[in-house]
């Protein structure tokens, strides 16, 4: 029973593409259950659901591709799709934790973030990311990293 309960294997799901690279870390910790966010290159992806188109353009002075919410969809840090998607996915978590009752701890909502995120973006698009996440009863984030750290 000890090893039962001890014993750990933790799968994480990533959807190969060319717009989302994942940076490389020698870390060893698996990641708790969460929702699953995805920032790619061209979009934002919360749990199943594409909320957001990318924009992006490139830095006169130094060639590089800047990755970024669009304009229209943000007002400051708020950006109000992204915000109720977030929502969305806390109100999902916290029926099923309702239904379970007290019979599943694994199940209560925790609040927890697992952020896919590409790594060419920019700390300014997953400030905004985290922002909205924070707004909608989200404040643990965690990252999804390939295994390796001595490259890229």
């Amino acid at each position: 029973c000890f090893l039962l309960k001890s014993l750990s294997a933790t799968e994480i799901t990533v959807n190969p593409s060319q717009d989302l690279k994942l940076p490389t870390s020698d870390s060893r910790q698996d990641p708790d259950v969460a929702v699953n966010v995805v920032v790619s290159k061209r979009e934002v992806i919360v749990g199943e659901e594409k909320v957001l188109l990318l924009s992006s353009s490139t830095d006169p002075e130094t060639q590089q591709i800047i990755y970024s919410i669009p304009s229209d969809e943000k007002n400051g840090f708020a950006v109000p799709k992204l915000e109720e998607a977030f929502r969305r996915e806390a109100d999902n978590y916290e029926q099923i934790a309702e239904m379970a009752g007290d019979k599943r701890d694994d199940l209560k909502f925790k609040g927890r973030v697992l952020l896919q995120i590409d790594k060419d973006i920019p700390f300014s698009l997953l400030r905004d990311v985290m922002y909205n996440a924070g707004m909608a009863k989200f404040a643990e984030f965690e990252f999804v990293v390939i295994k390796g750290g001595k490259g890229d």
